[in-house]
């Protein structure tokens, strides 16, 4: 769900000394009672003979008419959150008659802010390319601190105190945080010219305030707010393999990926995809994905009165309960030349993306559109 929108101008001189690249993508999200559109500025640029420089700006507009946003009567409200990020790399040789062929530092940082939730993280990540660069592997770690509140709620007087510590009896806070460290480590490695294998492992640790501060849920008491744990350990497995047909110049790719988390939810995965070239200009694709998962242990389709009966945790959410869905996408890519465009223009890639997700959720399904365009340079 991310939508490009970019507007650059580029000086050229005779002599080039480095490459960039940008990118414009607009996306459309839409389910049943929510739409999203998202335009984002994406760039990639050359700093000097091994440094790459990257970053993003982006704009989410979200509509919603949903009761559990906070919206009153379930009247539709609008709002918007910004986010703008940077990045950089820096690319080492490694020694020689090493098996180390290429060793790569990185740090990145991003911002995001809306009415209602402030974030800010920076991360660093180390990756290196080994055995004649048939092997790659990496490791990154990541901090992210947000600060939410229930500025959004659609009352005169704003929404309740919040509760940002389940130790306390009493909600008397008008904002809490939220804190979540990650680590991630990635291994890939080329089986032959034409089949490539990868795996990955990440995990997050969160603490802090973790429930919606709009949501409520319905007990047999009357509804209550919405209360969930104050820490999240988060896992996540993934291993998948390309290959590539050389005589039908089509990549076949299969994915799976297992979640499971501290709250008790296990979730599978499975992905396959096709990528068909046709001629050297154009690319076409179709990928299908399915996702099931388990409840959260606190979940429960109907709480008693938390007056009357002792409940630790409560909530209304549909990602804590029991579901499945269905992803499947079509995909278009040409480049420049395709039109017969020349220079710098040949090589820019023209992408439209259609998927159609089913959710067996209160969300209900989805439709989502992307539209992308990314222009090389040289400056």
């Amino acid at each position: 769900m991310r939508l490009q929108l970019i507007a650059a101008a580029a000086v050229v001189t005779s002599t080039a000394y480095a490459d960039g690249e940008l990118s414009m993508r607009g996306v459309y999200y839409k389910e049943r009672s929510t739409r999203v559109i998202q335009p984002m500025l994406d760039g990639i640029f050359d700093a000097g003979p091994s440094g790459t420089v990257t970053g993003h700006l982006l704009v989410d507009a979200i509509t919603s008419a949903s009761a559990s946003s906070g919206a009153a009567a379930a009247e539709p409200f609008t709002e918007n959150r910004y986010e703008g990020g940077l990045g950089y790399t820096h690319e080492f040789a490694g020694p020689e008659e090493s098996i180390l062929d290429v060793f790569r530092l990185g740090a990145d940082g991003k911002y995001s802010r809306e009415p209602d939730y402030r974030s800010f993280y920076i991360g660093g990540r180390a990756e290196a390319e080994l055995a004649q660069k048939n092997a790659t592997v990496a490791l990154g770690v990541g901090l992210s601190k947000d600060t939410i509140n229930n500025e959004g709620a659609q009352t005169p007087m704003g929404g309740p105190k919040l509760l940002c510590d389940n130790t306390q009896a009493v909600a008397d806070q008008t904002e809490c945080p939220l804190d979540t460290i990650s680590m991630f480590t990635s291994a890939s490695h080329l089986l032959s010219k034409d089949a490539l294998i990868g795996v990955s492992y990440d995990i997050a640790k969160i603490d802090g305030y973790t429930s919606n501060p709009y949501r409520t849920v319905i007990t047999t008491g009357g509804p209550v707010a919405e209360k969930h744990p104050n820490e999240r350990l988060r896992q996540a497995f993934a291993i998948s393999g390309r290959y590539y047909i050389t005589d039908s110049k089509t990549t076949l790719i299969a994915a799976y990926r297992y979640y499971w988390d501290s709250w008790d939810i296990h979730a599978h995965t499975p992905e396959v995809r096709a990528i068909q070239e046709v001629g050297s200009t154009i690319e076409a694709g179709v990928r299908y994905r399915y996702y099931k998962q388990d409840a959260a242990f606190f979940w429960a389709k109907r709480y008693p009165d938390p007056a009357t009966t002792m409940i630790d945790y409560l909530t209304d959410d549909p990602k804590m309960s029991p579901f499945d869905g269905h992803l499947i996408e079509a995909k278009l890519a040409l480049y420049g030349e395709t039109f017969g465009f020349e220079g710098r223009w040949a090589g820019a890639r023209f992408e439209g993306i259609l998927e159609y997700i089913v959710q067996n959720n209160r969300f209900g399904n989805a439709v989502v559109a992307h539209a992308a365009l990314t222009l090389p340079f040289e400056y």
